[in-house]
């Protein structure tokens, strides 16, 4: 299979984006559980193809808390695998069995990830750790609302104000923690209620 076929494939069944240099993202699901993209990659000799996906995920709760903190400017998805971690290795060329059994274990995949016993220890662990790179502070900060920590946000808030970042990444913003903080206290009054219990 060439690379065209397995795009092809995939834009004739999933919402997709080109978002150049021959890169596809793939719009595995968007409905009320959560919402999970992917990337297919091709590798391997035609005797020996391997496809592989890089799916990321967040469930419909996270994707909505996303949206009211980082407003579209920011924000991350709560699991992804890295690149190309789904994999089948076909001993041939990949044909659409292969392409149909690839999209399945992406769905399975994100039909785990969507379990309390998967989310609970992300989320806790991201909650207690705040300075680790990449999309690691997003969560953080999500994680914070959920627990209802207003002093955690608090202290970051009053730290941006006086200038101090705090090891965030540059793209994380102060007007995040401002909307964070009416949140976090709504969970902790309980008007709101976490999904999950971490």
């Amino acid at each position: 299979m060439k690379k065209a076929e397995l795009i092809k494939y995939f834009k004739s069944r999933y919402p997709a984006v080109n978002e150049g240099g021959g890169d596809w993202r793939f719009t595995l699901k968007d409905d009320d559980a959560g919402y999970c993209i992917f990337y297919a990659k091709l590798r391997g000799v035609p005797s020996n193809q391997i496809i592989g996906v890089a799916p990321a995920m967040g469930p419909r709760w996270f994707e909505c808390l996303t949206n009211d903190i980082y407003q579209n400017n920011g924000g991350s998805y709560l699991f992804t695998t890295g690149d190309g971690n789904i994999f089948i290795e076909t001993g041939g060329e990949v044909t659409e069995t292969h392409l149909a059994e690839i999209t399945q274990m992406a769905l399975d995949w994100f039909n785990k990830c969507c379990t309390e016993e998967v989310i609970a220890p992300e989320l806790k662990r991201k909650y207690e750790i705040y300075n680790r790179p990449g999309g690691w502070q997003f969560t953080h900060i999500i994680a914070c609302v959920l627990k209802g920590d207003v002093e955690k946000l608090q202290s970051y808030l009053d730290a941006f104000k006086r200038g101090d970042r705090m090891e965030f990444i540059p793209i994380i913003q102060q007007e995040y923690f401002e909307r964070a903080i009416p949140l976090a206290e709504k969970y902790r009054s309980g008007e709101l209620v976490s999904p999950v219990d971490f």
